[in-house]
């Protein structure tokens, strides 16, 4: 799995550079990882809500998913990465492309909230509120 992230991570770095595709996974990427253990079923719910957002387009619902995934592998395994890292970084692309409001979809979003693990639903809870204050603060701009 991780020889495949990398090689994906690395053709998609040269050809594929979509800064848009890349905030929305450091979106989603941030509700998983606020999460203690990142479960198949927590993929499958993503899978589907990808595919909400890009209707019938395979190849951008598999590229989310492998961004997705490489950010939580980048968090797993490097110790200077981490959630806050993903936040600081929604913080700034939306600061320098406030556009990118509109790729949050707070529907989508409590969908991902855990149900099952009360801790973990607190941790996304809040991570849900700090974009709705984003969204509050650079809307104003």
């Amino acid at each position: 799995m991780n020889f495949k992230i990398n090689f994906l991570s690395f053709f998609r770095g040269l050809f594929l550079r979509s800064a848009s595709i890349e905030f929305r996974a450091k979106i989603f990427a941030s509700m998983l990882l606020a999460k203690k253990k990142i479960e198949d079923k927590d993929y499958e719910l993503l899978k589907t809500i990808i595919e909400e957002i890009y209707a019938k387009n395979s190849i951008r619902i598999n590229i989310l998913l492998a961004i997705i995934k490489e950010y939580i592998s980048m968090v797993k395994n490097y110790k200077s990465y981490t959630l806050d890292t993903i936040l600081r970084d929604i913080d700034r692309d939306l600061k320098l492309q406030p556009r990118y409001l509109k790729k949050i979809n707070f529907e989508h979003l409590r969908r991902i909230i855990s149900s099952s693990n009360e801790d973990d639903a607190l941790i996304q809870q809040r991570i849900y509120e700090f974009l709705l204050s984003e969204v509050e603060i650079y809307s104003k701009n």
